[in-house]
């Protein structure tokens, strides 16, 4: 398994597959890279990376403390390492956050973003409580947590089992401060300056996530693609729809 050496000297572990376009996948809170499962397949014709963030998954863990801003340096760190000087970007969920603090930050290396059910800010009660109780299982049982998001993304029960082992990996008090500094970040202010390309995907049933869309009118060369039929998981449940939406903005647009 791939892995570079964190300045720290802590082991970050990665998957690379593929050829073309590098695209650098970002996981939600504890779910590591393993929840990508489904957009393998776009190898074919990309340069997939997919990274465990440090205390998630395979990965070490750099400090009890990690922000968005820490994560977003982490993936300037890994394409160092791999002697990329762009990316395209995508987040999924929370992980969407640092895909936009990345692009935000170092706009110099960010191609295009991809958000998969994303938000600048947790805005909404909804959202909120989401990460209130993702915060609140990590607390008492993350082994539960990891169980409850493992079956409500896949419904094969290798790839079920995969990723719940893969979160039990995960270090609970990363876990835990990724959702506790997520939960206060915001970036609605800054989305003027995200010039880059960049697609929005939300699943139509998931309204109390989708109505963070709004914030994104003010970004110059902003797409949205709403899946029919589909809550937030879009990335595992409706794939399909989610890889071919990725694949025509990246055509279009790079």
């Amino acid at each position: 398994m791939p892995y570079f050496i964190e300045k720290c000297g802590a082991k970050l572990f990665y998957d690379d597959r593929g050829n073309g376009e590098a695209i650098v996948f970002i996981h939600p809170p504890g779910m590591g890279r393993k929840v990508f499962k489904m957009q393998h397949s776009l190898a074919r014709e990309f340069r997939v990376i997919l990274p465990d963030l440090s205390g998630n998954g395979d990965s070490e863990v750099i400090s009890h403390a990690p922000d968005v801003s820490m994560y977003a340096r982490e993936v300037v760190q890994l394409i160092d390492h791999l002697n990329l000087d762009q990316i395209v970007v995508v987040g999924y969920s929370c992980g969407g956050m640092i895909a936009q603090e990345f692009a935000l930050t170092f706009p110099e290396r960010t191609k295009a973003v991809i958000l998969a059910g994303g938000f600048p800010k947790v805005a909404t009660g909804g959202l909120r409580f989401e990460f209130l109780g993702g915060m609140y299982w990590v607390d008492k049982s993350p082994e539960t947590l990891s169980k409850l998001l493992s079956h409500s993304h896949f419904k094969d029960a290798e790839i079920k089992r995969e990723l719940n082992e893969h979160m039990a990996k995960s270090d609970p008090e990363c876990w835990y401060t990724y959702y506790n500094r997520a939960l206060s970040f915001d970036c609605s202010g800054r989305l003027d300056k995200l010039t880059q390309p960049l697609l929005l995907v939300y699943g139509n049933k998931e309204f109390w996530i989708n109505e963070h869309s709004k914030y994104y009118n003010v970004c110059p060369k902003v797409k949205m693609e709403v899946i029919e039929h589909a809550y937030h998981q879009t990335p595992a449940t409706h794939y399909d729809r989610f890889n071919d939406a990725l694949t025509r903005f990246v055509h279009e647009e790079i």
